[in-house]
């Protein structure tokens, strides 16, 4: 539903804001929403950490654990937020922005600098505010904070049309349409804290222990998003290298296309990872093991039923959609359909993984991976053209990510010992 309403939120708010702005101003505003998004990373992980720290907390129901992990992730948080705001307040000046995004017309040129600071006012202000979502997906409450999510896609939109009424500036646009989601996160917290008042953060319940696995484990993560980062450009940036910017074209809408399945597996086990960090700290062991065994059985059904369909009608339904100029070969469609699945499995072992704090292996997985991927995707696109990258992606996923993954699962699942009969007394060993 939250998404439903976020899409149609913005397939609304497209057309108004580009009829308002014209061509130049909105491809200023997208161009500044992409470069901050660059910055997304700035956390280091620690809201992931906090995760993970709430989930502990919450098996363990430790109520003092986990307000101290809350205030250490709020004073962290704040600031990373506080730093880069002075370095933004020093670097403001000294900029020419308009030259920067190469603005023309006296409007956006007025406008470029402004628009800059209220979008990265937004952003700072939205670093410490995220911990609301990560509390409560730490205690397995997301579809809270994506009713709230939803209400700030409304809210963004009534803002929005507020502007256009009154013919406001750029920054103001800007204000409303990436305020207004803090708005409701704010309110979140505030709804947040009213239902566990022991979670109001505190100077009190700072501590060193809380403070150093926050950062250690965000540390990791914070590795593994870049990882990850590096290696899903890599496909495009290697398809200009070799063929041409056009070919990124025929790639990115049949990979679009095939990315519905990607996101409709996220949907069903992204709420895993800290359930299965709750599971871990309860002794669970039997419930980590079905609701794994599970996932992957439902992801990889879900996504094998996607992928065969549009592989087999991906290329009429990408030539209703975009029109003839697409027409992407049997080879990418298949190769598609095949990442679809492998991927899926891989989300669904990397949700486990996340969720026990085993980081570290993925990261360095990942590293290997994204190397290697680039290394074969180099060689298969030169061999067989634009569904290289994808067959590259999928060789290196399968040997560096699949294959460690079961190795790695095995072993724990042989290294644990588990009492079924008295789960309150068993004693659970993990590598």
């Amino acid at each position: 539903m939250s998404r439903a309403v976020s899409i149609s939120a913005s397939l609304v708010s497209v057309p108004l804001t580009v009829r308002y702005l014209g061509t130049e101003r909105y491809g200023l505003w997208m161009t500044i929403s992409s470069v901050i998004a660059f910055l997304s990373f700035s956390d280091l992980g620690i809201s992931n950490g906090l995760m993970n720290g709430i989930a502990k907390a919450h098996g363990r129901d430790d109520r003092l654990l986990a307000r101290q992990y809350v205030s250490s992730a709020l004073l962290i948080l704040s600031a990373i937020s506080i730093a880069l705001g002075l370095a933004f307040t020093i670097l403001y000046p000294s900029v020419h922005w308009a030259s920067l995004f190469r603005v023309h017309s006296y409007q956006a040129v007025v406008e470029t600098g402004p628009a800059v600071a209220a979008f990265s006012a937004c952003f700072l202000l939205n670093i410490p505010a995220s911990i609301v979502t990560r509390i409560q997906s730490g205690y397995q409450e997301g579809y809270q904070s994506n009713l709230w999510t939803s209400s700030g896609s409304v809210l963004s939109l009534l803002t929005l049309l507020i502007v256009i009424h009154y013919h406001g500036s750029l920054a103001l646009l800007v204000l409303a349409i990436a305020g207004a989601p803090i708005l409701t996160l704010l309110m979140n917290g505030v709804a947040l804290l009213r239902r566990r008042p022991w979670l109001f953060p505190s100077w009190r319940f700072l501590r060193w222990e809380s403070s150093k696995d926050l950062v250690r484990i965000g540390a990791l993560f914070f590795a593994l998003q870049i990882a990850g980062a590096v290696g899903f450009s890599s496909d495009n940036i290697v398809l200009t290298r070799i063929l041409g910017p056009e070919a990124v074209t025929q790639y990115a809408v049949p990979f679009r296309l095939f990315s519905v399945g990607a996101m409709v597996t996220s949907f069903l086990i992204a709420p895993l990872w800290p359930a299965y960090g709750e599971a871990l700290e309860r002794r669970d062991l039997s419930w980590i093991r079905n609701t794994l065994y599970r996932s992957l059985i439902l992801v990889g059904a879900i996504s094998i039923g996607l992928g065969g369909v549009l592989a087999l009608v991906g290329a009429k339904l990408i030539a209703l959609w975009v029109g003839p100029q697409i027409h992407p070969s049997p080879l990418l469609l298949g190769s598609l359909a095949v990442w679809g699945v492998v991927s899926a499995v891989s989300s669904a072992v990397a949700m486990f993984l996340n969720g026990i704090s085993v980081v570290r292996f993925q990261v360095i997985l990942s590293l290997i991976g994204a190397s290697i991927n680039i290394l074969i995707s180099v060689y298969l696109t030169r061999r067989v053209g634009i569904p290289g990258v994808v067959l590259g992606s999928i060789v290196s996923q399968i040997a560096i990510g699949l294959i460690p993954y079961y190795l790695y699962v095995r072993r724990y699942f042989t290294l644990a010992r588990f009492t079924d009969t008295d789960a309150s007394t068993a004693v659970l060993s993990v590598p």
